[in-house]
């Protein structure tokens, strides 16, 4: 039993190595440009361990499989090994294909769009039979081809020629990833503000979805989210699909692709001895799942991403780089650490400065400045994010002259919408009691009304000059595989509310863009759209004729700005580190 335990691990660890470990590890290769050999070698040998010490995990409990279904009667060795491998490949190859596909998967996604959950039970067993059918098939097929190949002596050599196909692969990474060589130094634009009278703010609802919202509406509940209807432009806002928060939210403060600003997830998962800043994961590939696990071993750290992720720089620092001045109440993870204006009358909160005053930061310039509003603002800082945002900005814009450009970010409504989704709308879901739902069912349409009399406030404090926007990253839909509620990495729509200064009014906006909301407010502001951007400036929004007034200027690219002289290039703060890995470990976006 020893040596069939023995000879199966060590064929589960060939195999996870050399099969799932080489091709994700290239897939990540690919998916971060690696332009350096070592940090591709490095990620070739952790994807190779993680993946091999997985499949051996699953072909020793083939061999144990193996040992019970023969109940003595077949004492060959080798047929008793052929048996443990093959266990083990189907259930190693089953897991993980059956969850690359179904998990995660939204009503919206489901082919045959079910209407509850016993229709959603459906599709996904008929899904997971067909992808078992078709796994099996393969898994068939590669068994006999890897037993075959042993069968004839020659599996020593097919490890050696995979193996060093895998290591020549990485090797060669910076011919082959898609690397590009550093952007050659490019003059500092300079930007020229033209007076178009307008003030701007931006007010972020991330994940905030018109399926909550229209139905409250219909009901007459929302009477700020209906005066900006009325009084202005709204629709869809499509968004990027396959991406979460991290990604959309930088797209939205820098116009750009993701592949252009550089941010494609919420963290980098950093291995020791690596050159680079870390890896960026690939979606449903397992590895970030298994580098937590390796994570207390020192073989890898998550670093969450900041403003130094960025390769261009957020609009607040085009603003304020154009004289403009600027107040920021949170701009996601990208709004650390805080910018110290040019102009004495901005201001800038951070992303976790809630955190930073329940845990006393020593350096409470790297959450806001200027530093000496700390003091007035503290006794707000409590209650969750929205709390402390909305009532900030709403004490900020009461006792201090309006910035040209503001921006508002508030995570609730996505976090609020994946816990409570589920008695939202239960019949989506199994096992919802009566007493548990009647309890939670209100949270979402509570905090919509909430938004509403921040909306009303806020709209209340700004004058006629001021274009609103209200928009969100995406939007949500409910899943029944997963371990929060909903999801929404496919893609729904979030929503977008234009009102105040040119806006037509009772507008029905359609083909608009996450992509769009940066050079519209660059627009806005009067400041040149930069060519680079990815998406338009929204002008079948906006009075025809404060459009001939005022015609489209653009820039080449706003990227050579680089850091803006007031952004502190001191080092993250690692506790703030610690602390955002546990609010996005509570969300669920890392387990």
């Amino acid at each position: 039993m020893i040596r069939l335990l023995r000879d199966a691990c060590l064929g589960g660890f060939l195999y996870g190595s050399l099969t799932y470990g080489t091709v994700l590890s290239a897939v990540h290769v690919l998916h971060n440009r690696l332009g350096s050999t070592r940090d591709a070698l490095l990620t070739y040998a952790l994807f190779s361990l993680l993946y091999g010490l997985w499949a051996a995990a699953f072909f020793g409990a083939g061999a144990l499989a193996a040992r019970v279904s023969s109940r003595g009667a077949d004492p060959d060795p080798d047929a008793r090994l052929r048996r443990a491998v093959w266990f083990g490949m189907l259930a190693f190859d089953l897991l993980f294909w059956e969850v690359f596909f179904l998990y995660g998967l939204t009503y919206d996604q489901a082919p045959f769009h079910p209407g509850g959950a016993g229709g959603m039970v459906a599709v996904l067993a008929g899904l997971a039979v067909l992808i078992a059918l078709v796994t099996g098939g393969l898994t068939w097929s590669l068994f006999r081809l890897l037993w075959g190949i042993r069968s004839r002596g020659r599996l020593a050599l097919a490890v050696g020629l995979c193996g060093l196909l895998g290591f020549l692969a990485h090797a060669t990474a910076p011919a082959w990833s898609g690397s590009a060589p550093p952007p050659a130094k490019q003059p500092v634009p300079k930007i020229a503000v033209e007076d178009t009278g307008l003030k701007v703010l931006l007010v972020g609802l991330d994940g905030a979805d018109w399926r909550v919202l229209r139905p409250m509406l219909a009901k007459g509940e929302l009477r700020a989210f209906a005066a900006l209807m009325r009084d202005g432009a709204s629709g869809d806002l499509a968004t990027l699909p396959d991406s979460n928060s991290a990604v959309i939210w930088a797209s939205i403060y820098t116009g750009l692709t993701p592949e252009r600003h550089g941010a494609l997830d919420f963290y980098r998962i950093q291995v020791p001895g690596m050159e680079s800043r870390g890896l960026f994961p690939v979606h449903r590939t397992y590895f970030k799942e298994l580098a937590n696990v390796v994570a207390p071993l020192g073989l890898a750290r998550q670093l969450p991403v900041d403003r130094f992720s960025l390769e261009s720089p957020p609009i607040w620092e085009v603003a304020d780089r154009a004289g403009l001045s600027t107040g920021v109440v949170d701009g996601y993870f990208y709004s650390f650490p805080a910018l110290a204006s040019a102009r004495p009358e901005s201001w800038f909160f951070s992303y976790g400065l809630d955190a930073l005053a329940a845990r006393g930061s020593s350096h409470p310039e790297l959450f806001l400045q200027p530093k000496q509003l700390f003091r007035d603002v503290r006794p707000l800082l409590s209650g969750g994010d929205f709390h402390w945002q909305s009532k900030t900005l709403l004490k900020l814009l009461g006792e201090r002259e309006q910035p040209r450009f503001v921006n508002f970010y508030t995570h609730e409504p996505d976090s609020a919408q994946h816990f409570f989704w589920k008695w939202y709308q239960p019949w989506y879901y199994l096992g919802i009691g009566d007493q548990e739902e009647a309890g939670k069912a209100d949270r979402i349409p509570a905090m919509q009304r909430d938004f509403d009399r921040f909306l009303a406030a806020l709209l209340a404090r700004v004058g006629p000059e001021t274009v609103v926007l209200v928009a969100s990253d995406h939007g949500h839909s409910p899943t029944l595989i997963h371990s929060l509620y909903t999801q929404h990495r496919h893609g729904p729509p979030g929503i977008l509310l234009m009102r105040g200064g040119p806006v037509k009014p009772g507008l029905e906006l359609s083909g608009s863009h996450v992509y769009d909301l940066y050079p519209t407010m660059l627009y806005l502001l009067g400041l040149p759209v930069p060519e680079d951007a990815a998406g338009r400036v929204l002008l079948d929004a906006l009075d025809p004729e404060f459009v001939r007034r005022h015609p489209v200027r653009t820039i080449p690219s706003y990227g050579p700005l680089g850091l803006a002289p007031g952004l502190p290039g001191a080092s993250r703060d690692g506790g703030m580190n610690a602390l955002e890995i546990e609010k996005l470990k509570a969300l669920g976006y890392i387990f």
